[in-house]
């Protein structure tokens, strides 16, 4: 995650041990390194806490012969060397007991060696002696005129940006084993969270100083994580996780045996159990200065212990260290409903939908147990589940609580919006991405669909108009966590697109706060949950039509625009509920060959489930990607068929058209929609793809063979025959034939095979859709433009 490509050139790797002669290199790449180097950094070291100091005598403490030698010889050259805050008894003993009220260790000052024997027998615990004997050869080194620096460390077993987290560490184990077992010992065990990446660039910009104050150094945050900022945080995530005695953790992990990674350091903990776990729980800054590192870098601070935290657990998420059957993931209906209500500081759920609180418990017992049941979701999944009901569920309380001080929130008309569909669910994003550059539209963002009053409630927006700069509002730091530890992160379509917390959002998002939405099944499988939605003929989904309009109207009282852009692919399956609650919508239909966009469509759910299922297929992912696709843009086809009176509530539009002349295209669509686009608006969306011209190629020429899927074409043609055939419709009627998709008459659509570049034949569709796995995919590209001959022929 951290590599990039330019670093190639700039970084010689030589392998070697640094307790050899000439580091293991021989002597002339020894010599061409005294003279070729300008500055040394010696951060290797055996941290091994259980080996005594003849064991790491020879690593840590002799080795510094060779990198002082390395430094003398030829010219001087300026080293900088890392230690540890353990060479001191009081930072091992997390300051507990008698050091819970020490002056502070002061930067430069040594350990007292009675203390360090006491605490560290050399024969037993060696790697403080190791280190404190290497300090001191230094001390030796600069008085006879070496230029150097010491730096002292805490454990540095994680990282923020990445989120890294080393698993063989202690502080891993405890905090994986603490989630197995959704709780954690309280007392004096919070370490500091100091990640090694903040401690690096520290470093590395007190090593360029010309004229720095100080040569010693602590690097290290002494702020105290606390046992209920860490169950606050949890909760936060949906994560139950609540600070015990340490007497009933060791007693968790005795039962749990080997299966539990802290159970290896089990004798580490009851040796030190009386300074880290039987004394007062500190709450106080760690007693240990670090003035010297913000003397000479004032411009540089720490990170929040809450991102620190939240990155290494995301990572230990997506690494896999967790296992599924943690109880600190709670999957039951009503217990979720009575955490979001505890934690939100609310007891009262949205009032006039149907149902009451059963209009949200219900959805969310069917999806967990479908999610329990029918799949086998990873921890990671577990916890995204969670985490997303949890927030959705503290969402419609904020909602209700919001509405009972302003009824005029309920009172915000909603008025003709436009609402983008089609198959094509990239191009959609970027029809919606180009209208969002007009000031008129009104689009949802990502941090206020996820986050209507803010991550706990305590938002409370100005009425502010739509151009009102997003960069200041306290909702974004919620909207950046929360992107970057989403399962769609790193995923090669979804990086195409723009992401961040002010980028304009999908509505399904919207859409999930009614816990009805076909995304949970994309995510998560759950194919009861979406053998309940389809039930009575869609009835669960259209009730989610009151809360869509419900969060609009929230949406817009905070910030008012002219008419709303929305866009969801799965409001095909609902037409007759979207015209019946916005009577006056335009609805904007993207067109694109169904088979097209159903690649990318399977290339991102597939990645997403490798992440949340443990058992995700990927055959089994794209098939029931691609009936899903088939049922919405066939029952939207339908839908059109037999309501022939709404004809003129729809523009039609394709990929190639708007791929071909966009701000033309979005031209065409205002027309026909009543509105006149502005000059102002015209140059922002022009701009916007010159800006970003890389990113809609990359969005309108991906491509995806199907085979790779274990789909079979000539079952696909079958599979949305009903929308082609409804598309020819449309085309023949409004003569659109520029911006429409031409399919072959009859039961055929036009195919142009491989090994027949620039020839066209009619090939009969196949049987059923049910047979696609047992099928081989023919060798061609399928297209839906007609030849010129064609064109020519017609005209």
């Amino acid at each position: 995650r951290i590599w990039r490509e330019e670093f190639a050139h700039r970084i010689e790797v030589l392998p070697g041990d640094f307790t050899l002669e000439d580091f293991g290199l021989g002597e002339k790449k020894f010599q061409e390194l005294c003279r070729s180097v300008d500055m040394v950094y010696h951060t290797g070291a055996d941290v091994n806490l259980m080996n005594n100091y003849a064991k790491l005598r020879h690593t840590n403490t002799l080795a510094m012969k060779g990198v002082i030698r390395l430094c003398a010889t030829h010219r001087l050259k300026e080293l900088h060397h890392t230690s540890t805050l353990g060479v001191f008894p009081a930072f091992y003993a997390a300051f507990g007991q008698e050091f819970s009220r020490m002056s502070p260790i002061m930067e430069g000052v040594s350990p007292d060696e009675k203390e360090m024997k006491k605490f560290f027998p050399p024969t037993a615990i060696g790697y403080p002696w190791s280190k404190w004997a290497t300090e001191q050869t230094l001390r030796k080194a600069r008085d006879m005129g070496l230029p150097l620096c010491i730096y002292r460390l805490p454990n540095t077993n994680l990282s923020l940006r990445t989120g890294f987290t080393n698993r063989t560490d202690y502080l891993t184990a405890l905090m994986v084993s603490s989630m197995q077992e959704g709780m954690f010992p309280i007392g004096a065990t919070a370490a500091p969270f100091t990640p090694a990446d903040t401690i690096s660039e520290m470093l590395v910009e007190a090593s360029f100083l010309e004229n720095r104050k100080h040569w010693f150094y602590h690097l290290v945050d002494a702020t105290v994580v606390t046992r209920h900022e860490l169950e606050r945080w949890s909760a936060d995530m949906g994560v139950s996780y609540r600070g015990v005695q340490y007497q009933e953790f060791l007693n968790a992990v005795k039962e749990r045996g080997r299966a539990s990674p802290i159970h290896r350091f089990v004798p580490l903990m009851q040796h030190w159990r009386r300074y880290w776990f039987d004394s007062e729980e500190r709450t106080e800054p760690l007693p240990i200065s670090n003035k010297h590192i913000f003397e000479d870098l004032p411009n540089f601070k720490w990170p929040s212990g809450r991102d620190v935290f939240q990155a290494s657990f995301m990572y230990s998420c997506e690494a896999r260290f967790f296992m599924p059957n943690s109880k600190s993931i709670g999957m039951v209906a009503d217990d979720m409903v009575a955490l979001a209500k505890k934690n939100a500081g609310l007891d009262t759920l949205p009032h006039g939908l149907p149902g009451g609180d059963a209009f949200f418990t219900q959805p969310i017992r069917s999806l967990t147990d479908s999610a329990r049941e029918d799949v086998k979701l990873s921890f990671f999944g577990q916890f995204a589940l969670s985490r997303s009901v949890h927030q959705l569920l503290k969402n419609a309380l904020f909602l209700q609580a919001m509405e009972q001080q302003h009824p005029d929130i309920l009172r915000q008309s909603i008025s003709q919006p436009l609402v983008i569909v089609g198959p094509d669910v990239l191009g959609n994003a970027f029809l919606q991405l180009l209208m969002a550059q007009d000031p008129s539209n009104r689009v949802p963002r990502f941090c206020e669909v996820n986050f209507p009053y803010g991550e706990d409630g305590s938002f409370r927006p100005k009425r502010l108009p739509n151009n009102a700069p997003w960069e200041q509002d306290p909702r974004m730091a919620a909207a950046r966590r929360l992107l970057e530890s989403s399962p769609m992160l790193g995923n090669e379509y979804t990086s195409i697109l723009p992401r961040s917390g002010d980028m304009p959002d999908d509505d399904t998002a919207i859409f999930e706060h009614s816990l009805r939405a076909h995304t949970f099944c994309m995510g998560y499988g759950a194919p009861s949950y979406g053998e309940w939605l389809k039930a009575s003929d869609g009835t669960e989904i259209k009730k989610g039509y009151a809360m869509h309009k419900r969060f609009l109207q929230h949406l817009q009282w905070q910030r008012a625009g002219d008419r709303w852009v929305l866009k969801m692919p799965a409001h095909m399956l609902a037409l007759d509920a979207l015209f019946e609650t916005y009577p006056d919508a335009r609805v904007i239909f993207l067109h694109r060959d169904p088979k097209v966009a159903l690649g990318p469509v399977c290339k991102i759910v597939s990645s997403v489930r490798e992440k949340l299922m443990d058992d995700a297929d990927v055959t089994v992912t794209s098939h029931q990607q691609a009936e899903l696709m088939a049922e919405m843009v066939n029952t939207a086809a339908a839908f059109r068929r037999d309501h022939p009176a709404l004809k003129g509530r729809f523009v039609d539009v394709t990929h190639d058209a708007l791929l071909r002349d966009p701000v033309g295209t979005l031209k065409k669509v205002y027309r026909q929609c009543g509105l006149s686009m502005s000059r102002r608006a015209s140059h922002s969306m022009w701009e916007f793809i010159n800006q970003h011209r890389d990113k809609r190629d990359q969005l309108f020429r991906q491509h995806e063979p199907l085979d790779q899927f274990g789909l079979d074409e000539d079952d696909l043609d079958e599979a949305f025959q009903p929308y082609y055939s409804e598309t020819r419709q449309i085309q023949t009627q409004r003569r659109f034939s520029r911006l429409m998709p031409t399919c072959g008459g009859g039961n055929t659509i036009a195919r142009r095979t491989s090994s027949q570049s620039g020839r066209w034949r009619r090939l009969s569709l196949p049987q059923s859709l049910s047979v696609m796995a047992t099928r081989r995919s023919e060798s061609y590209t399928v297209s839906i433009r007609r030849s010129e001959s064609q064109r020519q022929d017609s005209k």
